[in-house]
């Protein structure tokens, strides 16, 4: 990863509610109701598959808020954006979860990137 990646990273991190959006997407996705027609062509799992709505549902913010925190996400590369009509869908980035991983790794002599 390259540092203008890093900071973009660090950045959306560094927001509360980012966060939480993201803990929120990674331990309830299964939760979200993406129908298997909805998510067919996107070839991901209708488990992984988040809808906006659905995540809105999660939080006293507004729509508009959590478009813009997902955006964030999204433009940081920490989440894939998925549109079906009208509907939008996200999903982890496990890709750069696991650069930002052996990245963060580096900083800590002898622990293997297994761990």
């Amino acid at each position: 990863m390259n540092p203008e990646q890093l900071v973009r990273i660090f950045k959306a991190l560094g927001n509360e509610n980012r966060l939480k959006i993201l803990e929120t997407i990674s331990k309830n996705q299964e939760k979200y109701d993406c129908s298997e027609q909805d998510v067919a062509s996107f070839d991901i799992e209708q488990s992984v598959a988040c809808c906006v709505d659905e995540i809105v549902c999660q939080f006293d913010m507004a729509q508009s808020t959590i478009s813009q925190n997902l955006k964030e996400l999204h433009n940081a590369g920490l989440l894939e954006r998925h549109k079906k009509a009208q509907w939008v869908y996200y999903t982890i980035n496990r890709k750069k979860i696991e650069e930002l991983k052996e990245y963060l790794l580096q900083f800590m002599p002898g622990v293997g990137s297994d761990s």
